[in-house]
């Protein structure tokens, strides 16, 4: 990769990154392909550890103003659109609406909640069993209705070994 144009639309020229630096970039890319999880990339992108940082434990401006670092910080910024958790700059007029209070989690914050998968609380949401707000390109979970869809599985996966252990008692 020659060039990368950040989200903002600068163009950055990264002929000069060594193969290091270009495989990192490709190694997120794949990261996001693979739909890794947002907060996982964000963490090779840019926290501790990363190249992007080159061996510093913080960001500093000149570091954050490095080619490297840029695009590390837009590919993770992009995942993050993409799986629902950053608000697209498109939408960023909207972004008042989103209640300020803690009602509303992540659909990631929901599965970990409910204990299934990301794409299964959006099929949730899909089918009328979970509530969500949409904004732009941003769902987030109604936390009751989370909790109240994770009881609810509780009970039905209770009542299953209930009737599974009355069926064997009488076998």
């Amino acid at each position: 990769m020659k060039s990368y144009t950040l989200l903002n639309g600068l163009k950055l020229d990264l002929r000069d990154l060594s193969r290091k630096d270009h495989s990192f970039l490709r190694d997120l890319r794949r990261m996001v392909e693979r739909d890794i999880d947002y907060f996982e990339i964000v963490r090779m992108a840019v926290g501790h550890g990363s190249p992007a940082l080159r061996g510093r434990q913080t960001i500093d401006p000149r570091t954050a103003a490095q080619p490297i670092y840029l695009v590390a910080e837009d590919i993770a910024d992009r995942a993050g659109m993409a799986q629902g958790l950053v608000l697209a700059p498109e939408f960023e007029h909207l972004a008042s609406q989103f209640p300020a209070d803690c009602s509303n989690i992540s659909a990631l914050q929901a599965a970990d909640l409910i204990g299934i998968s990301r794409a299964a609380v959006h099929k949730a949401v899909h089918a009328g069993k979970i509530q969500a707000l949409r904004i732009g390109n941003v769902t987030v979970i109604n936390r009751k209705s989370a909790d109240k869809y994770r009881r609810n599985r509780e009970a039905v996966a209770k009542a299953r070994v209930s009737s599974g252990k009355a069926r064997t008692a009488q076998g």
